[in-house]
């Protein structure tokens, strides 16, 4: 029949070739659907190039040796699994077939070499993978701290309690986005971070719910070398990666109401600043404002730090410390900038003798632990690019600490501007009037006047806070005339001040130096 019909014998065979196509592409389309109804992808297409860390075998259908080579595709949820494999796989492919490795194991089956921040974090956070793509629980507590973080800078922001830097803030600026996965962070929908200076003597850096990067000026001036500020750096950005905030603020009891919390925070800031009324400032620092320990104090508190969760657990601060560790040394650096930074945290609230906040439940409660577990760091070489930028922060720390009556920190801080050959004329006078405030004898007056001596020399103009602290020595050593003829140079000084364009707050402080000068003056001539 064929020989004698071989159309038919053809229309056949072609129609059973194309029967048998359409049956194949019928099961694999069904083998798609099932495999897509069988599991849920919790992640991008990450396509991240590894290797076994040890043999791993897949259902006997892949067996693969250590160092294969293989590529982690994307993670999945299965809606039907075996109980010891688990519902969260990451699906892996190696030799043109693809596996499946359970997440909680991934770690210790597959190994990368990281050269870049985005996949660094990825591999970092994929246990959080579990929470990204299913219903937010912490919806309305994500909002809420990002609402505290808002009425917290405004609060910031009317007590002058931001130091304006353009300078510094760029440069901070950069530091954190050169350290952020910016992949993740667009993918979670949160706020790319924006870095503020706060004006605190105390080394604080937190990251709070709307991304904002607070970083005191204590910190910075604590600090030496860029590294050391990148390994802080990269703690805050692992709080605020793994969510750490909203943990720790869900397992807090109760919240007090947002508006009553607030409202008590802003009272106590006006009390606070209507008791620094009472004071008067006898220093000058030209543009700069400074505002008492009593209205940091009001705004930089343990109370404020728990309201936004940032007094984060012993096992939270172990994890960041970890994370900081592990990227250091992924991008070849050494672990030590971290232990190095941490160091000069402890240093400071031991040279305080704070205890209490040394150990309160909280970051600097549990640092002297965590020390002892990174061990002693190895010398790191001085970096003066560092300290050349950070210059101009350290003298108004230092100036910040004068304003405050702390001149033995005041000393301290100008000193490390004098031993790091980065002074300008104001950490000298500093120095003698820290030395003045806490001592008075022919060697240490001797040694305010040598000091004194050194700030005219690096003067690029007359500065009247030397020709004030030259009266007072003169007035010690009791030298009358010399006084007289100070005194006069002074009050020439405060005219051409006046001259010059001024604030209303410049004005004020001239007129009341001019009053002094002048009662100072009429008790000379009396005796």
């Amino acid at each position: 029949c064929a020989k004698s019909f071989p159309f038919l014998f053809l229309y056949q065979t072609t129609y059973l070739s194309i029967m048998k196509r359409m049956l194949i592409t019928v099961c694999l389309v069904c083998m798609a659907y099932c495999n897509l109804m069988a599991q849920k992808p919790i992640s991008d297409f990450l396509n991240i190039p590894g290797r076994m860390k040890s043999y791993y075998s897949w259902r006997d259908k892949v067996e693969l040796k250590k160092n294969t080579p293989c590529t982690l595709l994307f993670l999945t949820k299965l809606k039907q699994y075996e109980s010891e494999e688990g519902a969260y796989q990451a699906v892996m492919t190696a030799g043109g077939k693809q596996f499946y490795v359970p997440l909680d194991l991934l770690e210790d089956y597959f190994q990368v070499d990281v050269t870049d921040n985005e996949t660094f974090w990825t591999m970092a956070l994929l246990e959080m993978y579990k929470d990204y793509y299913k219903k937010d629980e912490l919806a309305a507590l994500r909002q809420e701290l990002r609402q505290d973080a808002e009425s917290y800078l405004s609060e910031l922001e009317k007590s002058s309690l931001f130091y304006d830097d353009a300078a510094i803030e760029d440069y901070l600026q950069c530091q954190v986005l050169s350290l952020m996965p910016e992949r993740d962070i667009l993918k979670r929908g949160m706020a790319k971070p924006v870095v503020r200076l706060l004006k605190s003597a105390a080394p604080d850096m937190m990251m709070l719910g709307n991304g904002t990067l607070l970083v005191s000026t204590g910190m910075l001036a604590a600090l030496d070398t860029e590294d050391e500020l990148r390994a802080l750096l990269l703690r805050e950005i692992s709080h605020y990666l793994m969510d750490h905030a909203l943990f720790t603020i869900k397992q807090n009891v109760a919240r007090a109401n947002r508006a009553a919390f607030w409202g008590a925070v802003a009272d106590g800031v006006v009390a606070a600043a209507e008791m620094a009324l009472y004071e008067r400032y006898d220093y000058y620092q030209p543009g700069l404002l400074f505002e008492t320990n009593g209205v940091i104090q009001a705004l930089v508190n343990e109370k404020i730090t728990k309201r936004m969760g940032l007094d984060y657990s012993p096992k939270f601060e172990e994890e960041a410390d970890e994370l900081a560790i592990t990227y250091l040394q992924s991008m070849g650096k050494s672990k030590d900038a971290l232990t190095s930074a941490l160091q000069k945290v402890y240093a400071y609230y031991k040279r305080e003798n704070d205890v209490e906040t040394l150990s309160k439940y909280g970051v600097y409660g549990t640092l002297e632990e965590r020390l002892a577990r990174l061990g002693e760091p190895t010398f790191s070489p001085i970096d003066r690019n560092f300290l050349t930028k950070m210059m101009g922060v350290v003298s108004f720390e230092a100036a910040m600490q004068d304003y405050n009556k702390q001149y033995r920190n005041a000393q301290f801080l100008a000193m490390k501007n004098i031993d790091n050959g980065l002074a300008c004329a104001d950490d000298y006078v500093m120095v003698a009037r820290s030395l003045m405030k806490q001592s008075n004898t022919p060697e240490s007056n001797a040694e305010c006047l040598l000091y004194l001596d050194k700030a005219d020399l690096v003067a690029k103009v007359e500065n009247v806070n030397i020709t004030k602290m030259r009266i007072l020595l003169l007035i010690r050593e009791n030298m009358k005339v010399n006084t007289v003829d100070m005194l006069k140079k002074y009050q020439e000084q405060l005219n051409f001040m006046f001259q010059q364009p001024h604030t209303e707050e410049d004005a004020e402080w001239i007129a009341a130096e001019h009053l002094w000068a002048e009662k100072l003056l009429e008790r000379i001539y009396l005796n």
